[in-house]
């Protein structure tokens, strides 16, 4: 029995050690990236250009407007650096001036398990994660194992307008999926997808893999 508890306590160290060193790890999160440009060659970002954030009606008031300032809050470093910098109207001046509005949508999805843990049999119309149907659970050594954990799928639209022209001269989309929840690492990892290659980025869909440190 002694010897029994001491690979029992053997084993927990050994799990809370990995766990701990998986904690320090970067996230390592793929991407699926479109991006599309349409500059005029005589107006194109450039270090150190102004930008604003604009928002749809629907991102003004409210939990949506808090979500959006978060959200641009983590957008900002990553803009910076490519040169941009955000205008403060106390500080730049009139914003009429700002050449560049810079516009974000993201949406998440949580789905209650990944679409290869779906119970079977399915039929092929139903779609994953709209119906929890049999989600197992077993139990080992005190602990309980859930063995269909929650999916996220997450995306973000940007889109560079050129306020001068009053035309949208760049969007990008970035998707990312994983179960991973929502945190602060996830969506900056996104962004920093949907502006790579700013601001000539490479034709056609493509896979961008980011690794991004863990929030603390």
């Amino acid at each position: 029995m002694n010897r029994i508890r001491g690979w029992m306590t053997i084993a927990t160290i050994g799990v809370v050690a990995a766990l701990v060193a998986g904690c320090a790890a970067p996230l390592r999160l793929e991407h699926e990236v479109r991006s599309q440009a349409a500059w005029v060659e005589s107006a194109r970002p450039a270090p150190g250009d102004r930008y604003v954030f604009e928002r749809l009606p629907s991102q003004r008031s409210g939990d949506a407007a808090r979500e959006q300032e978060t959200l641009e809050k983590l957008a900002e470093p990553v803009l910076a650096a490519y040169g941009l910098r955000r205008a403060e109207a106390a500080a730049d001046g009139a914003q009429a001036a700002v050449p560049w509005g810079v516009q974000i949508v993201a949406r998440s999805v949580r789905y209650p398990y990944a679409p290869w843990d779906a119970p079977e049999p399915r039929p092929g119309w139903m779609p994953y994660g709209q119906i929890v149907v049999g989600r197992g659970v077993v139990s080992g050594i005190g602990l309980h194992w859930n063995l269909r954990p929650p999916y996220y799928v997450r995306e973000v639209a940007l889109t560079v307008r050129d306020r001068r022209r009053g035309e949208v001269v760049y969007e990008t989309r970035a998707t990312q999926d994983g179960p991973w929840a929502d945190g602060p690492a996830q969506w900056t990892a996104l962004l920093r997808a949907a502006l790579d290659g700013f601001p000539t980025p490479p034709a056609g869909p493509r896979r961008v893999v980011i690794e991004q440190p863990r929030a603390e």
